[in-house]
């Protein structure tokens, strides 16, 4: 344990030697061996006196905080090395800030030192979904065909690996977990990215309708293959979205008070559920619908598409939009009583992140602190 704290002070720690310490931590047989590491690390710290401290504290932190981030940021860093900084972000954050606190948090030592290690592995499922045919049967699709295609000849992968044979139109839906997403091809050639937590149900065949439609609840972005004479219809539980040849984003979550459509490319008409017009966008242009009207704005789409390329992105965004957005990625309960509404987050952070390095940027835009136990976060007053 002495050889792999020392390693892990001196950056020189394999990912698995760093696996094996977090191993140790968790143990409480181990307690009394990590305080006298942690007191014998803290003593060679050269501190006036604990007054000094407190009164230096928040430069300490900052200071602490620069020189992770410039270790992350540094593009001449080689790449292994940055990745396996990642991997230590949390663990190796909590070390720099306990040292400024002296002594005082060695009593914190084990609730802090668990939550970090639980948080470090706590990654998303990505590119995980299941396939549901009308007869009842479940296909599990795996993550390395991350892109199912449906058409007169059946369901299959992308690279050609057959899931189903299809002899006549069914009605299939696709499902996507918290922290799953998935790429699917339909009959016409339309393209549709599936975010987590959602569900398109939609015919094998578009063959013989007057219209293409299909039902989505949660989020998607489309791109719809123009067919002038048979009309693209996405039902969500309050609106009709109706194409001929488009690119654009609805985001229909149960547990957002409104429903998004943006518009890429192309043009849309807006429909209530009783096929009455409401609203034609054109594009860069944004309609929120919360049921009894549509508001319409010009945005800047690339905010509201980004989670396809794999990045959560907010500008002004209030905290707890954003925070909704990180509970469906990482499959998390968060409590969202004492959370303030007038917070706006400025980031851009990747869906490949840890939840520990996601949950550590929002802590350092707001000046808030999280606690997790297990999948549950609330904030800490």
């Amino acid at each position: 344990m002495r050889n792999l704290f020392l390693k892990y002070l001196n950056n020189t720690i394999s990912a698995e030697e760093l696996k094996t310490l977090c191993h140790y931590c968790q143990l409480d047989e181990n307690d009394a061996e990590i305080d006298i590491l942690l007191k014998e690390y803290f003593q060679a710290q050269s501190f006036a006196d604990d007054a000094a401290v407190y009164r230096n504290l928040e430069k300490q932190r900052e200071d602490s905080w620069e020189s992770i981030e410039k270790r992350l940021n540094d593009d001449r860093a080689p790449k292994r090395l940055t990745r396996s900084f990642k991997l230590k972000l949390s663990i190796a954050a909590s070390v720099l800030i306990l040292g400024s606190f002296s002594f005082y948090m060695i009593g914190r030592l084990k609730a802090d030192r668990t939550q970090v290690i639980e948080l470090q592995d706590l990654q998303s499922n990505r590119q995980q979904a299941k396939l549901i045919v009308s007869d009842g049967t479940v296909y599990d699709l795996n993550g390395k065909n991350h892109e199912v295609i449906s058409d007169k000849s059946g369901i299959r992968y992308k690279n050609g690996d057959t899931l189903a044979k299809v002899t006549s139109s069914k009605l299939v839906t696709l499902l996507t977990p918290s922290g799953g997403n998935y790429t699917l091809t339909l009959d016409d050639g339309t393209r549709v990215w599936l975010n987590a937590q959602s569900s398109l149900r939609y015919p094998t065949s578009f063959s013989g309708g007057k219209e293409r439609v299909v039902e989505l609840k949660g989020e998607a972005y489309f791109e719809v293959a123009h067919n002038s004479k048979q009309p693209f219809i996405v039902n969500t539980a309050i609106q009709k979205v109706k194409v001929l040849g488009t690119s654009f984003n609805i985001n229909a979550y149960a547990n957002e008070n409104r429903t998004i459509t943006t518009l890429v490319t192309g043009r849309v008409q807006i429909n209530d559920k009783s096929d009455r017009k409401l609203h034609i966008l054109t594009p860069q242009q944004q309609a929120s619908n919360d049921g009894t009207s549509v508001a319409v704005e010009n945005v800047d789409t690339d905010l509201y598409t980004a989670w396809k390329e794999g990045t959560f992105r907010f500008r002004s965004t209030p905290l707890p939009v954003a925070l909704r957005q990180i509970e469906r990625w990482y499959d998390l309960e968060i409590d969202y009583k004492d959370i303030p509404e007038n917070i706006r987050i400025h980031a851009s952070i990747s869906r490949d992140s840890n939840l520990s390095t996601v949950l550590h940027a929002l802590e350092k835009i707001t000046g808030l602190k999280f606690n997790v136990k297990g999948r549950s976060v609330r904030m800490m007053k």
